[in-house]
């Protein structure tokens, strides 16, 4: 007689997009590229920049990263850190628009973060809608600006999301 035991395992995978192939981003990806993250990486300069990645992280060169958004799946997490504080600022309203984002993070400073509330205000969001919105991005504790130490905060603030996202399901 034989036994025999079939074990699933559902991906435990978080998703994330992260948009933006700067220094940070290049530094973040490496990072993140040892964990249990599905990455899609979206930058209208891959091509120019050429980033180094393995094989796990889509690379996406596209004119139009807002426009990327519509194409992950519901409840997906968002980082955002373009060079460009109007594009993160588009592609910050078009996650929210979602109303499906497990996590949303945005580079910049805390001015900056005051200035993208007055705005999403004054396009009628209720502070509801971004509440969660994690800018500056990373661990509040960690206030080194070079991008390996931006990265690293970012990557312990990822992971301690999405820890607790799975502790969640597990109870």
């Amino acid at each position: 007689s034989v036994n025999v035991l079939f074990e699933f395992f559902c991906s435990t995978k978080f998703k994330l997009m992260l948009f933006g192939a700067g220094h940070v981003g290049q530094a973040l990806v490496p990072i993140l590229e040892g964990l249990p993250i599905e990455l899609h990486w979206v930058d209208n300069r891959m091509t120019k920049l050429r980033p180094k990645v393995g094989g796990s992280v889509a690379l996406i060169d596209s004119d139009d990263p807002v426009g990327e958004i519509k194409h992950m799946k519901p409840n997906c997490s968002y980082l955002i850190m373009t060079h460009n504080h109007q594009l993160d600022f588009d592609l910050l309203r078009a996650v929210i628009d979602r109303e499906d984002a497990d996590y949303i993070g945005l580079i910049g400073s805390e001015t900056k973060w005051r200035r993208f509330k007055m705005r999403l205000d004054h396009y009628g969001y209720k502070s509801a809608a971004y509440d969660s919105v994690r800018c500056p991005v990373g661990l509040p504790s960690v206030k080194g600006k070079h991008p390996m130490e931006v990265a690293v905060s970012v990557a312990a603030q990822l992971i301690t999301h999405y820890g607790e996202h799975e502790k969640n399901k597990q109870q």
